[in-house]
């Protein structure tokens, strides 16, 4: 698509003038795994066969710290020889050796420091190696350690537990929830506490609730991170899938808990497949969480801050013209947002090969994400996207004016609830060639968004330079959170101008604590446009 000409700028100002933003500590992705054990005669789904898949899955999401259950030992081997940046810890359940299932555990070296660990069975005598009680049918174990965060190591430090329940013994899976409990008091006292594993049952049975349920045994709190980031129960919430990816119903029976002191950012099953094939019998389960530092860092001051990303994706393809969306995907993941705006995103057309890119891409950094189509092209869909680390509402496509015969323009806009408060985000892309269209757009959006007091953000490529008519009609509305001298967003390789923007409305208790445009050249012919907003109200 046709571009505005270069003008006249200082293009290399941008780096030394751009704005930083405060530190943040990183967030931690987290899955958890049941990768179906080795020696299973699976036929077409046998290891060899799917352990490949399995391994680009795991690398898709990029976790700090990974949980697979029915772990043997040459699935841990395998899994660790093509992770070396991972350090793992795990023990067969038969003898707390070689033999059996392992429950391992994989963390980050780069990101976390070890300071203990070990193993206990799911028995009344849980420290005597391959035990069983009550009615369980096998021995059955947790595997846990005890991590400094590198990146945040002012933190509390993080326990993390993992398990897998008895597929039989009802009586033994609500035992083994209430001793894990306990034993969390007694392994981790002032830690921060994740939890994941094949519980082998579903939200609101005993152990369920016996995990997750507030007690009065002093014991730990636990926080359901998927019922958390997806309050409205569906009946496609399945994560066993029998090696069949279009079975998506039946109960969730695999679980990431943390306890409060995370904020879960984001959780998702991760129904990824290949020419109709799984990776696994259970879809692996993920969740991104922020630091309990952060948090707490935000409850001391009382105010509340989103980070908002900009991004036109060029339909994935790159400077180099290749498409590749996990390139994409690191790209917002690195920037931590809460809210996303995608432009030129297309949805199962043959130039990008079929994907629903939206989908991908929500899969890649563990957002929810939503498509707003604008025109039909190469079999498939092409528009804008929201990507949000809140479930998304309702969502809006208003039409533009333009050139309907061509490309028509839209704003694509979803609600979404920012801590008990409305919130509406929308992306739009705002003609490239035609002054007089991007003018008479940005009136159109004014008439739109001007009718009410709601917290409104808008992202997009406007197409426009900071001193253009497009953008004075938008000022007399919105305020314009990347004004910063200096700052240029396109081209990609060489950027000597500004056209993408984050805006809002109203201005009033909103203050701008960031404003940058990322340093990445190579992966759209835009470079993505971060900044934070600060909540004083």
């Amino acid at each position: 698509m046709k571009r505005l000409q270069p003008i006249t700028f200082l293009a290399l100002c941008w780096i030394t003038l751009m704005p930083a933003f405060a530190n943040s500590a990183d967030n931690i992705r987290v899955m958890s795994f049941n990768i179906r054990f080795a020696t299973a005669s699976d036929g077409v789904n046998a290891w060899q066969n799917r352990k490949e898949l399995l391994l680009e899955t795991i690398r898709a999401f990029a976790p700090d710290l990974l949980g697979t259950q029915e772990t043997l030992a040459i699935q841990r081997d395998f899994l660790q020889q093509a992770m070396i940046d991972f350090e793992v810890l795990a023990a067969g359940r038969d003898d707390g050796a070689e033999k059996g299932e392992m429950m391992a555990l994989f963390f980050r070296k780069s990101r976390f420091e070890k300071l203990g660990g070990g193993h206990f069975w799911l028995s009344e005598t849980p420290d005597s190696v391959g035990s069983k009680s009550w009615d369980s049918s096998l021995p059955r174990m947790v595997t846990w350690v005890k991590l400094k965060d590198r990146q945040n190591p002012s933190a509390l430090p993080t326990a993390y537990f993992n398990t897998h329940f008895d597929h039989r013994g009802q009586q033994a899976r609500l035992e083994s929830s209430r001793l894990i409990r306990r034993k969390i008091a007694e392994l981790a006292p002032g830690c921060r506490v994740i939890v994941t594993g094949d519980f082998n049952t579903g939200e609101g049975t005993a152990p369920y609730d016996a995990m997750f349920a507030t007690d009065n045994d002093n014991r730990p709190v636990l926080i359901d991170t998927f019922r958390k980031s997806n309050p409205a129960r569906t009946d496609a919430e399945g994560t066993f899938n029998g090696f069949d990816p279009g079975v998506i119903n039946g109960a969730r029976i695999d679980w990431i808990g943390c306890s409060p002191d995370f904020e879960v950012l984001s959780a998702t099953i991760d129904r990824t497949a290949r020419d109709g094939r799984t990776p696994s019998d259970h879809f692996p389960i993920t969740a991104v969480l922020a630091s309990g530092a952060a948090a707490a860092s935000k409850t001391k001051t009382g105010f509340r801050t989103l980070r908002i990303l900009s991004y036109n994706i060029h339909h994935g393809r790159g400077m180099d013209d290749k498409v590749d969306l996990e390139r994409i995907a690191r790209v917002i993941r690195e920037s931590k947002p809460d809210l996303v705006a995608l432009q030129e995103v297309d949805r199962n057309t043959t130039r990008t090969a079929k994907v629903d890119q939206t989908a991908e891409l929500a899969r890649l950094t563990g957002l929810h994400g939503t498509f707003g189509k604008a025109i039909d092209y190469a079999g498939g869909d092409y528009g804008q996207a929201i990507l949000s680390r809140f479930p998304i509402g309702e969502t809006k496509i208003h039409w533009l004016p333009g050139e309907p015969d061509r490309e028509r323009r839209i704003a694509f806009e979803t609600q979404v609830d920012f801590e008990g408060r409305k919130l509406r985000f929308v992306t739009t892309h705002l003609h490239h060639a035609n002054d007089g269209f991007r003018q008479r757009q940005a009136e159109k959006i004014n008439a739109i968004y001007g009718d009410d007091a709601t917290l409104t953000i808008l992202a997009g490529d406007l197409n426009a330079y900071p001193d253009s008519e497009p953008l004075k009609i938008l000022k007399k509305l919105w305020t314009i959170a990347n004004d910063a001298p200096g700052l240029v967003s396109f081209p990609a390789e060489k950027p000597n101008r500004l056209i993408d923007y984050v805006i809002f409305k109203p201005s009033k208790g909103i203050d701008v604590t960031g404003q940058r445009v990322i340093d990445e050249p190579v992966a759209s012919d835009h470079r993505p446009v971060l900044v934070e907003l600060k909540f004083t109200e």
